[in-house]
C-alpha cells in the first residue's frame, strides 16, 4: 500500500526507519513498527490503555472468533484491505488479504498491532483524513466505530466493497439487564452511504457463559464503561458468571 504525505499529499517512501516525501516532510517509524501521520500531535485521541488491554484480553479468548471467520469469508486473498479504526489489530492481523493496512488514533492499540503483526501496515491517523490515495482499496472495513463515509468512498476502488460491523438488537442484552433498571435494545435502522449500494446484510449471533474477569473486560471495552453510573457498575461485581448474547450485523456495500 502506497502511503501519502498528510501535509502535501505526495507519496511517502520508506528510508530505513523513516517515511519521507519529495518535499522533505519526514515521519519516523516507531520501534513497534507503526508510523505516526497524525498532524495534531499535541492532542490525545483514541481508546485508553485500559480499554485497549481489556479488549485485547477479551478478544484473545476468541469469543468473537465467529465474527472474524464470517468477515474472512467476505474477503479474498488477493485483496488490498484497509481497516478503519483497527484498534490493537485483532481482526486486521487475521484477515486473509495479501495487503492489510490498519488505521487508528490510539498509540497504545497500534503498538500492540504493529508489534505482533509485522506483515501489516499500521498508521496513526484520523479515519476522517486517511493518508492513502484515491481508489486504492478492494475492501474497507469499519468494526464498531464511526463511519467515515466520504473517506470510505474515496479510497475504495470501483466495484470495491465496504464492510460495516455493528451490534444487532440483542447484542449484550443480558449485560445491560444486569447493569440497568431499564435495559434497552440496540437500534438497527438501515444506514445509507452516498456512492455505495448495500448488496447484502448478514446477521450472526452466538451465546457464551462468561466468568467475572471476562465480564469485567467486556464491560471495559464497550461504550457503557463511560456512561454507566458508579452505583450501576458495582452490580457487575456481584456477578460470578453470566450467559451473554453476541449479536452482529454485517452490512456489505458496493461502490458504484
Amino acid at each position: 500500500m502506497e502511503i501519502r504525505c498528510p501535509v502535501c499529499k505526495e507519496a511517502l517512501h520508506r528510508e530505513e526507519n523513516t517515511y519521507r516525501c519529495i518535499h522533505g516532510h519526514s515521519f519516523d517509524i516507531a520501534k513497534e513498527g507503526y508510523v505516526n501521520l497524525y498532524r495534531h500531535k499535541s492532542e490525545t485521541s483514541g481508546d485508553s490503555k485500559e480499554m485497549i488491554l481489556a479488549r485485547r484480553n477479551f478478544l484473545n479468548k476468541d469469543h468473537y472468533r465467529f465474527l472474524l471467520e464470517e468477515l474472512n469469508r467476505c474477503i479474498d486473498e488477493d485483496d488490498v484491505l484497509v481497516d478503519l479504526a483497527c484498534g490493537e489489530g485483532y481482526y486486521t492481523s487475521k484477515f486473509k488479504a495479501k495487503d492489510r493496512t490498519g488505521i487508528d488514533l490510539s498509540k497504545q492499540g497500534l503498538r500492540y498491532a504493529s508489534k505482533s503483526d509485522k506483515d501489516g501496515t499500521y498508521i496513526l491517523s484520523s479515519i476522517f483524513d486517511v493518508p492513502l490515495y484515491d481508489r486504492c482499496a478492494d475492501k474497507v472495513l469499519t468494526i464498531f466505530a464511526p463511519i467515515a463515509k466520504e473517506e470510505i468512498v474515496r479510497i475504495l476502488k470501483e466495484e470495491g466493497r465496504f464492510l460495516l460491523v455493528r451490534p444487532d438488537e440483542d447484542h449484550l442484552f443480558e449485560l445491560k439487564e444486569t447493569l440497568y433498571e431499564k435495559p434497552y435494545r440496540n437500534e438497527t435502522e438501515e444506514i445509507a452511504i452516498e456512492g455505495l449500494i448495500e448488496e447484502k446484510q448478514l446477521k450472526i449471533h452466538q451465546k457464551a457463559i462468561l466468568n467475572k474477569e471476562e465480564l469485567h473486560d467486556l464491560f471495559l471495552m464497550t461504550p457503557y464503561s463511560n456512561t454507566t453510573s458508579p452505583s450501576d457498575k458495582k452490580k457487575l461485581d456481584s456477578c460470578d458468571e453470566l450467559s451473554v448474547t453476541f449479536a452482529f450485523i454485517i452490512d456489505i456495500y458496493r461502490k458504484v
